[in-house]
């Protein structure tokens, strides 16, 4: 379940801003749903419903198999093919799984000589498996990766047996990933053509990390599933992610520059990295778009605290309250001194209530605009509502600024220009 709240951004986005702009939201809308417009990136919308069972099944099979085969899959990939993933398993796994578990470890979404020679040393003392996701499989910091990850289980297991142990997440026909995965046999998911990067976690590039981790992807699909027919009964009067879109637009025309996600659980922290990659992806391009960026409350308010109530007034807060129906039910004991009495017996989810309640006042009071988006579930079930909310709030955005939201035409630039150093 998911709620909206504009109660504390209102001073700001009124309902005449509302009522107003209503005929552009219905445009923003009607051209996501326009298939005939940006077809490319467009696969997403319907992909929850559709019967997926033969991917499941080759999933399920990969995942058993490599589950069998080892105690530990590194994962490598970078952006999309990444954060996702990195997200659901943060999400939908206890923080503290101890010994017995099947690890899931990322690589390749960075540089880090020091990070991959040492992961390298720790895969020494496990049995290892490898899945590398990348569409085209040229994009540098995952092909580094790759090959320097694949030559090491070579050298361990033997060309044909390491070749038994590696997954490709890739293009279903073409592209150099595809072509080393069929030449060596590698066990092959392939990555919709009409599926953007930043858009692709509900595919394999998403499910096959989760089955390894033991996650019930199925019923991170069905929470999906659920949200798309939710959202396409209502009108754009009630339609939530329509509303969280226009807001952000509004607020962005008045001046805010920057957008931080909010997160009370540290199980949804990584979401906020999966938000960022696509908002900014999806709308930072012709000069326009608010800034995403992420906090981490409260840790962070004694940090950034000072900064968000009293700094110049540049930065929208949206707060993403989660609380899960698996949620433990845990109290501070009673008998405290004087000075902390007022704690005595109070639950951890009453002292998280009120710190976002209070967060919230202090901040919106102090000039900082704060959307509150409460979201109630089990992990799978809400981590797909999520992504299928703020893929469609993204989307809408995006069309309410008149870009296109899913183009990356600026991520090639630095490319461009690393390749050329690198050949010189």
């Amino acid at each position: 379940m998911i709620e909206l709240s504009l109660e504390k951004a209102r001073k700001w986005f009124t309902e005449e801003h509302e009522a107003r702009l209503a005929p552009l939201a219905q445009f923003a809308l009607g051209e996501l749903n326009n298939r005939d417009r940006d077809a490319f990136g467009k696969g997403w919308i319907d992909w929850p419903a559709a019967d997926h069972s033969a991917l499941y099944r080759d999933v399920d099979a990969i995942a058993a198999d490599f589950r069998a085969k080892s105690n530990a899959t590194v994962v490598i990939g970078i952006g999309g093919s990444y954060l996702g993933a990195q997200s659901a398993l943060s999400m939908a796994k206890p923080a503290f799984t101890g010994e017995g578990h099947h690890e899931v470890i990322f690589a390749g979404q960075q540089l880090s000589p020091t990070y991959h020679a040492h992961l390298l040393q720790y895969l020494d003392k496990r049995e290892v498996t490898l899945v590398v996701v990348s569409k085209s499989g040229t994009t540098l910091e995952p092909s580094a990766v790759f090959h320097t990850f694949r030559e090491y289980l070579e050298k361990r297991y033997g060309v044909e047996e390491a070749n038994r142990r590696i997954c490709a997440i890739t293009d279903a026909e073409k592209g150099s990933l595809r072509q080393f995965a069929d030449e060596r046999k590698y066990a092959t998911l392939p990555i919709p053509d009409d599926i953007g990067g930043r858009y692709s976690v509900l595919t394999a590039v998403g499910l096959l990390p989760m089955a390894l981790a033991g996650i019930d992807y199925k019923r991170v699909m069905q929470g999906a599933a659920r949200m798309r027919e939710e959202l396409s009964k209502l009108k754009v009067a009630d339609h939530p992610a329509v509303k969280y879109a226009l807001a952000r637009h509004v607020l962005y025309q008045q001046g805010f520059v920057a957008e931080a996600l909010v997160t009370y659980e540290p199980r949804v922290a990584d979401f906020a990295g999966w938000w960022q990659q696509l908002f900014g992806e999806s709308q930072g391009k012709d000069g326009t778009g608010l800034f995403p960026t992420m906090l981490r409350y409260t840790t962070d308010l004694h940090s950034m605290g000072q900064y968000v109530q009293d700094a110049r007034k540049i930065l929208v807060e949206t707060v993403l309250d989660v609380h899960f129906s698996d949620e433990p039910e845990l109290v501070v004991p009673r008998g405290l001194d004087e000075k902390n009495a007022y704690l005595d017996g109070v639950s951890f989810s009453r002292l998280q209530e009120v710190a976002v309640e209070s967060v919230m006042v202090a901040h919106s009071e102090a000039g900082v605009p704060n959307i509150l988006i409460r979201a109630k579930g089990d992990p799978e079930s809400l981590y797909g509502e999520l992504v299928y909310f703020f893929e469609v709030a993204c989307a809408v955005g995006g069309y309410l600024m008149g870009t296109n939201p899913f183009d990356q035409p600026g991520v090639e630039a630095y490319k461009n220009e690393m390749r050329s150093r690198l050949k010189a």
